[in-house]
């Protein structure tokens, strides 16, 4: 499984919060048990949300 990255960043990690729980969300809705979503800094201090499917080459 590899990384699938969120094509924004975004500059208050309380919104890439609410992203990644929004990915969460549906993930868990199209019946993946057990989703793995990350938040991850940037160099430059930005936020950005990652998550792995099972479903990607």
């Amino acid at each position: 499984m590899s990384w699938i990255y969120e094509a924004r960043l975004y500059d208050s990690r309380s919104v890439a919060n609410y992203v990644a729980m929004c990915v969460r969300d549906d993930q868990v809705l199209r019946g993946q048990q057990q989703p793995l979503v990350q938040i991850y800094r940037t160099r430059k201090g930005n936020y950005g949300v990652r998550y792995q499917s099972p479903f990607s080459l």
